[in-house]
C-alpha cells in the first residue's frame, strides 16, 4: 500500500513538473490515447501554417470582390472561386480567380458534371487563371500577361480549389489548382503555378510535379504544412474508391519540388487541414456525401506528426443526411476566443438543392459540440431535383473569416458564385456561437466593393453578348431536362 501512495505521488510530481515546462506557462493539454488506457500529456504548441491561415489574414486588406469581372464571365462557364492576397508584393491586395471551361461538345446526359457533354470528356478552349492586380482603392487591373502555361493542353477543365502559398520559398506567393475535370468523374491533370524572377508565373507542373500528368477526380484539396519541416504541402482527395488511396501528399522539397505519396485519410469529398488539436500538427476535416454509404464520412483525421492520416486514428462529427447531406466545403477559425479551431461545414441537399451552414464547437480534449444547421436557402418541402443544375442550386463554395464589425470576434463572409442571393452574404459573430444572417444586399454595407475601370463600349458589348449566349444556353438546356 505503501508503495502504491508512493507511486501515485511521484506521478502527481511528475505531473506538475511537466506543467512549468509549457512555454507559455499554460498547464498542459490531456488527451486520451488511441487504445484508449492512459491520458497523454502535451503543450500547445504554435500550430504549422496552413491554406487557411493564409487566406484568412488579418493584415490583409480585404474587400468583396466582382463575381464576374470582364473578360472572366467570357473565359469561364461556371464556378468562378478566387483567393485575394497580395501576389506580386506591392502592398494591395490581388484576386485571383478560376473556374470551368466553355465546352463546345455540350449533351447532357445524366444529373452532374459527370455528363454535360456525353459521358466523355468535354472538348474546348482551356482557359488559365486570371490574375486581377489591385490598388489602395480597390480598382483591380486584369493582368494576363503575368501568367504563363506552354503546356500543350494547357489551361484548366473545371478548377475546383484554388490553393495558394508560397511553395518554392522565395517570398513571392504561388498557386496550385486542383483540377475536377468536366464530362466525366475520370478527373483532370492539375495545374502548379510557381513564381519567376521576373514577375511572372510560369505552370511548372513538369519540372516541379513527381508526377505531372496525375489525373484524379480530386474534388476536394488543400494546402499547408503537414510534415512541419517549414514548407508547404498539398492534399488532394481521390474519389476513386477502386484505387484504395484516399488521400495523396504532395511533399514539398523546400525549393517547390511536389513529391506525390500515399497518405491515408477516409474516403470523402470536401478537406481542409487544420490543427484542430492544437499539437502542432495540421490534421485533416473531410466533408462526405452523407446520401451515399461509400462517401459518408465526416469527421476529422488525425496528422501523427510525420504528415501521415491513419484512417483508424479518427474522430467522428455529427452528421444532417436527411435534408443537408452534401457537403461541398469545409473550414475552420477561433470563433469563441478560447484559442482553438472551431469548425464550419458548408451543407446542401440532394443534388445541391438549398444551401446551410453547420458550425461545430471544438470544446478541446478532441470533443466536440454540434451548434446545428443554419439555413441560408431552402427549397420547399416538396421540390424533387432533376439535376444539379436545378432552380434551387444555391451551395456556398468558400468561407471567409474576418473581424468584419470590428467587435473582437471572427465573422464569416459567404461566397457562391452562382448565386446571388447567397454571394456576399455574412454571419456576424455574436457571441456564444449566436450568429446575425445578413443577406448580400445588407451586408455589403459592411464591405467595400471593388472598383470597377472603365470598360470600352466594345467590351461593354462583347461582355454582354457572352452573357446573353450563356444565358440562353442555359435556358434550353433547362427546358431540354425539365421535358
Amino acid at each position: 500500500m505503501k508503495k502504491l501512495l508512493l507511486l501515485l505521488i511521484l506521478i502527481f510530481i511528475s505531473i506538475q513538473g511537466f506543467t512549468a515546462l509549457c512555454p507559455d506557462g499554460s498547464e498542459p493539454l490531456k488527451t486520451v490515447s488511441a487504445d484508449g488506457t492512459y491520458f497523454e500529456y502535451y503543450c500547445k504548441q504554435e500550430s504549422a501554417k496552413s491554406g487557411i491561415s493564409i487566406e484568412n489574414d488579418p493584415n490583409l486588406d480585404f474587400f468583396k470582390p466582382s463575381k464576374k469581372p470582364y473578360p472572366t464571365g467570357k473565359l469561364y462557364y461556371f464556378g468562378l472561386l478566387w483567393q485575394m492576397a497580395d501576389f506580386n508584393k506591392d502592398g494591395y491586395s490581388d484576386v485571383l480567380y478560376i473556374g470551368t471551361m466553355n465546352p463546345n461538345n455540350v449533351d447532357m446526359i445524366g444529373v452532374d458534371t459527370g455528363g454535360i457533354c456525353g459521358g466523355g470528356e468535354c472538348k474546348g478552349e482551356k482557359p488559365l487563371p486570371s490574375l486581377f492586380l489591385g490598388d489602395s482603392k480597390h480598382k483591380l487591373t486584369y493582368a494576363p500577361e503575368l501568367l504563363i502555361d506552354n503546356r500543350e493542353d494547357s489551361g484548366m477543365s473545371l478548377g475546383r480549389q484554388l490553393l495558394v502559398a508560397d511553395y518554392n520559398n522565395d517570398k513571392v506567393l504561388d498557386f496550385y489548382v486542383a483540377d475536377t475535370g468536366i464530362g466525366t468523374h475520370n478527373g483532370m491533370r492539375d495545374s502548379y503555378f510557381l513564381s519567376q524572377p521576373n514577375g511572372t508565373w510560369i505552370e511548372s507542373s513538369e519540372t516541379h510535379l513527381s508526377h505531372s500528368n496525375f489525373k484524379v477526380f480530386n474534388h476536394g484539396a488543400a494546402t499547408g504544412d503537414i510534415d512541419s519541416d517549414g514548407d508547404m504541402d498539398v492534399v488532394i482527395t481521390n474519389t476513386d474508391w477502386k484505387t484504395g488511396t484516399y488521400l495523396w501528399c504532395l511533399i514539398n522539397d523546400g525549393k517547390g519540388f511536389l513529391n506525390k505519396r500515399k497518405c491515408g485519410g477516409i474516403f470523402s469529398f470536401a478537406l481542409e487541414l487544420a490543427d484542430i488539436d492544437g499539437d502542432g500538427h495540421l490534421d485533416v476535416l473531410l466533408g462526405a456525401h452523407e446520401f451515399e454509404d461509400s462517401i459518408n464520412f465526416t469527421g476529422i483525421i488525425w496528422n501523427d506528426g510525420r504528415g501521415y492520416f491513419h484512417k483508424q486514428k479518427n474522430t467522428k462529427l455529427p452528421q444532417h443526411k436527411k435534408k443537408w447531406g452534401t457537403i461541398p466545403e469545409v473550414s475552420a477559425a477561433d470563433l469563441d476566443n478560447d484559442g482553438d479551431l472551431d469548425i464550419v461545414y458548408s451543407r446542401a441537399g440532394v443534388l445541391y438543392v438549398g444551401t446551410a451552414l453547420q458550425i461545430i464547437e471544438n470544446l478541446g480534449d478532441k470533443k466536440f459540440k454540434d451548434h446545428g444547421i443554419f439555413p441560408l436557402v431552402e427549397a420547399p418541402d416538396d421540390y424533387v431535383p432533376k439535376h444539379e443544375g436545378n432552380e434551387w442550386n444555391d451551395f456556398i463554395e468558400m468561407i471567409k473569416f474576418r473581424d468584419i464589425d470590428k467587435d473582437g470576434d471572427m465573422d464569416l463572409f459567404l461566397t457562391s458564385s452562382m448565386s446571388y442571393r447567397t454571394n456576399g452574404m455574412i454571419l456576424l459573430n455574436q457571441g456564444n456561437f449566436s450568429f446575425e444572417i445578413l443577406p448580400a444586399n445588407i451586408a455589403k454595407t459592411y464591405l467595400t466593393d471593388e472598383v470597377k475601370p472603365p470598360v470600352s463600349d466594345e467590351q461593354r458589348a462583347q461582355e454582354q453578348a457572352v452573357e446573353d449566349e450563356i444565358a440562353a444556353f442555359e435556358a434550353e438546356l433547362a427546358a431540354e431536362l425539365g421535358q
